[in-house]
């Protein structure tokens, strides 16, 4: 029974022993955390005051910064799509040309059928350049903050037709060389 007693007394020591450790720690921790604030003594010198102005520079610098680039950058985006769009459009122009050039090299009876989507609005005129003796695309497109006019030379130079192309719309192009006539036909319809 004394052993038991003493057990319970030296376990009941050890339970208090660990607590008082485990808060001994605790409480280094927060010691050496105010030995860091009075070292820079932030109460007596201004140097608390310094870092906040030179924060509150900061951000208004950047504020500014930001106020500027960012209008700068959209008008950038704008530019890049605006110009990828015109390439992208006469890319698909290009399609249509290359065609016509194998029907025209096909010669009489022959029919190419292709599919484009124009990513802007596009009126194209087909006709005959007779100097050169080639067939010409011309198409406006609006570009960025200006109208840019694109042509395109191709082989075949009996060709006079107009198409029309709504933005971003699936078009059937047909274009075919009838038997008993002179000159290439064009057609387009939405797919």
């Amino acid at each position: 029974m004394i052993l038991e007693n003493i057990k319970k007394q030296i376990e009941e020591r050890y339970i208090k022993l660990l607590i008082f450790l485990i808060l001994f720690k605790h409480i280094n921790i927060v010691r050496s955390i105010l030995r860091i604030f009075k070292l820079f003594n932030f109460r007596n010198d201004k140097r608390g005051q310094l870092s906040i102005e030179f924060l509150l520079i900061s951000l208004i610098s950047i504020l500014i910064l930001v106020s500027i680039s960012l209008p700068l950058t959209e008008i950038a985006v704008d530019s890049t799509i605006s110009t990828v769009k015109l390439l992208e459009t006469k890319s698909e122009i290009s399609k249509i040309t290359n065609s016509i050039d194998d029907v025209y090299s096909d010669g009489v009876g022959s029919k190419r059928i292709l599919y484009v989507e124009m990513p802007k609005e596009t009126y194209l005129i087909f006709s005959n350049d007779s100097m050169l003796k080639k067939g010409i695309v011309t198409g406006n497109l609006d570009a960025f903050n200006y109208s840019k006019q694109i042509k395109i030379m191709f082989n075949a130079d009996n060709i006079n037709s107009r198409l029309n192309f709504k933005k971003n719309i699936n078009y059937k192009v047909t274009i075919e060389w009838p038997i008993e006539t002179e000159n290439i036909i064009l057609k387009n319809v939405e797919a």
